[in-house]
């Protein structure tokens, strides 16, 4: 029987008390902190940063928020409220929730009336993020190179308590003017969303709710047991705009999502034939690309009326853009009708094939694959090396474990709802424990800072991260694609150790207060310590993969190092200490920053040659492997998988003879007379397969 809630309510809160000790925080900040975390990995919020603050302010009101974060895709700024109690009968009543949300709007009003200096310490960091916050607020014209107007306001409860009625989501208001959203976020919702087995909570678009009866549409009729269902749709652009407006950057599938904020210029073609030409915007546009896991058609099946989770995967730039017409332009869209592509999947695994309908959809813009990087078969690499190498046993354990990469939102909580008993869930436990989890973005931040030495990067956040850490393993991969191998997990294991200690050590320090700034002494710390060992030495990271911990040379170094890096940073000159540490020439003075190492720390180095001598010896095994693995590869794909490769690639005219010839000997290993590759043409074979893959052709 699948877990209850009472019982995942019970594990969490347990959870959360025994981390916040071994944390040495209080179980109401590593709350906050754990739900953020798991927020930002679905996308519901980008980047939080977590700044508790509660001030009177005028008329003898209060204001109060515990996090924020800026949402650049669909240009909104975010607070959330923390309301935790250490009490699983706890109910959130409404005129809670109405507090919370007072005082969080509270401070925007303090913000945009310019009030803010009165309540605040010029010291205070929140008293220019309010003051950047009341400015952007203000702003209503679109600055085509960089629009940086905030359209809404969206607050966010975070709590524990059980809910006096089944609440998600408040209805939408308005507020200075911008749209207002009010998300609560329970645990009760968090158990409904893992039990569903789902990445995210997905939407539901009635088309009779945003203004239009239905969407005319045409079911392309295609012969074969498809594991999809594909519309041809006309869809009004006032409706695209009104749905993006409800929804934002949820509307838009991951990759999409990234691809936009890290470009995120309005498109002044789009824009210019939305003013000038708006009946011959069908004609110049190319439409969008969309999935949805249901749809509902009228009764005599001509407009679709109703769609589930639906997911934009190309396309964002133009229904952002008709957004702005309305908002920014104050343009009607009267006349403005997009072509849309609709697949309605069927699979079991529905956000994968997603991913890969993503892929290919983008495949002909110029879009890189590191853009695309949630897709990379580097996670799948990752991944089979998690599953395969096993931790050594340390602390009171005696078994050896493993460490589980998520490169699938929410997937660690998902596989434990599968299980029928107890002793199932037990077993995967200690197998794989909740303390040996990584997430890919966590992965990205770990690798940025330690082996890249970037950290104004990950201080940049995690899109930007993931951004650089995709372009980087992307490169690698193309070139040598041996270096993911043993020794590379085993390394990155090492600096996830080191920067969750790092984490540890600094949280619990007796100079840093909570609500610091945690997120960036980390990584400089640990990018200093890295750069400041001489050229010839590294850390002993078979020593920490052995003990699966630090040494105490080293936990000593980090403890004097974090000190040092926390007024180094906070010495900003009046730049707000945050964006001091994404410039690069703040790394770069860091660096140059004179910082003496301890003899005890030093001793306990090894020679870099060694280590590098490892890894040369696993990419040599790696290399022999894989050309092994390929020719075994080929074999189980089987005949007809070959010659279905064989044909599709004939019809889209995309093979030579002579790799029609290379793939014949594929072709035949389940015939009478079967032939056999040799190394060199498995090789060529392979090479063909993923031309054919990366030109859309999927068998």
């Amino acid at each position: 029987m699948n877990q209850t809630y009472a019982e995942f309510e019970k594990e969490f809160l347990d959870d959360i008390r025994i981390n916040a000790q071994i944390d040495g925080t209080t179980p109401d900040d590593y709350f906050l902190n754990d739900v953020l975390n798991r927020l930002s990995s679905m996308g519901e919020i980008i980047d939080p940063q977590v700044r508790p603050m509660q001030k009177k302010c005028r008329n003898g009101k209060i204001m109060s928020f515990d996090a924020y974060s800026f949402d650049e895709t669909d240009k909104s700024i975010v607070l959330v409220s923390n309301d935790f109690v250490d009490d699983v009968d706890a109910v959130l009543t409404k005129t809670e929730i109405e507090q919370h949300k007072q005082r969080m709007l509270n401070f925007m009003q303090e913000a945009y009336d310019c009030k803010l200096q009165q309540f605040f310490d010029f010291t205070d960091e929140l008293l220019v993020v309010g003051q950047e916050i009341g400015k952007r607020l203000k702003i209503d014209y679109v600055n085509l190179e960089q629009d940086s107007s905030l359209d809404k306001i969206k607050l966010i409860i975070i709590t524990n308590k059980k809910l006096s009625e089944r609440i998600k989501t408040l209805p939408s208001e308005s507020f200075l003017g911008k749209k207002l959203e009010i998300n609560i976020w329970s645990l009760f919702r968090f158990y409904e969303l893992y039990e569903s087995g789902r990445e995210r909570e997905p939407i539901l678009i009635e088309t009779e709710k945003f203004g239009v009866k239905g969407i005319p549409c045409i079911k392309a009729e295609m012969s074969g047991n498809l594991d999809y269902d594909a519309y041809l749709a006309i869809v009004p652009g006032s409706f695209l705009h009104s749905i993006y407006y409800e929804h934002g950057s949820r509307l838009l599938e991951g990759n999409v999502r990234a691809f936009l904020s890290n470009r995120g210029k309005i498109n002044k073609g789009i824009r210019d034939t939305i003013r000038k030409e708006p009946t011959k915007f069908f004609s110049y546009n190319n439409g969008i690309a969309c999935t949805a896991s249901k749809v509902v058609l009228s009764e005599d099946g001509h407009d679709i009326i109703s769609m589930e989770d639906l997911q934009i995967i190309n396309g964002g730039q133009t229904t952002a853009s008709l957004t702005s017409a309305v908002l920014k332009d104050k343009l009607l869209l009267d006349n403005i009708f997009v072509p849309m592509k609709l697949t309605v999947v069927k699979n079991d695994d529905y956000d994968t094939m997603i991913q890969n309908i993503s892929k290919y959809a983008n495949s002909q813009n110029k879009v890189k694959d590191s853009d695309l990087f949630s897709n990379h078969p580097f996670h799948r690499t990752f991944e089979a090396l998690a599953k395969k190498i096993q931790a050594p046993a340390h602390g009171d354990s005696i078994n050896n474990t493993l460490w589980y990469y998520e490169r699938s939102r929410g997937k660690y909580e998902q596989e434990q709802f599968k299980f029928t008993k107890k002793s199932e869930k037990d077993n995967f436990l200690k197998k794989f424990p909740k303390s040996q989890v990584i997430k890919k973005e966590e992965l990205s931040k770990y690798f940025t800072c330690a082996e890249l030495l970037r950290p104004d990067l990950v201080s940049k956040g995690s899109e930007k991260c993931m951004s650089f850490f995709a372009e980087y393993i992307d490169g690698l991969y193309q070139k040598k694609p041996e270096t993911f191998n043993d020794q590379f997990f085993k390394n990155c294991i090492c600096y996830t150790i080191l920067f969750r200690t790092v984490d540890r050590i600094v949280n619990k320090a007796e100079w840093y207060n909570i609500g610091g700034y945690k997120l960036n002494i980390v990584p400089y710390t640990i990018s200093k310590l890295i750069s400041s060992i001489p050229s010839e030495y590294c850390l002993d990271f078979d020593r920490i993969w052995r003990k699966q911990e630090l040494y105490p040379s080293l936990n000593y170094e980090i403890e004097r190092l974090a000190r040092v890096t926390n007024e180094f940073i906070q010495k900003s000159n009046g730049v707000i200490v945050t964006e001091y540490c994404k410039k690069e020439d703040t790394w770069k003075k860091f660096i140059d920053y004179k910082y003496q190492l301890s003899n005890e720390f030093l001793l306990d180095l090894i020679k870099k040659e060694l280590i590098e001598e490892r890894a040369r010896a696993e990419e040599r095994d790696n290399k022999m492997s894989a050309s092994i693995n390929i020719e075994t590869e080929i074999i189980n794909l089987g005949g007809p998988y070959w010659r279905n490769i064989i044909q599709e690639g004939l019809k889209r005219k995309l093979l030579s003879p002579d790799e029609i010839s290379l793939l014949n000997i594929a072709a035949s290993i389940d015939t009478s007379r079967p032939r056999i590759a040799s190394p060199k043409q498995a090789k060529l074979i392979w090479k063909i397969r993923e031309k054919l893959e990366n030109a859309g052709v999927l068998v």
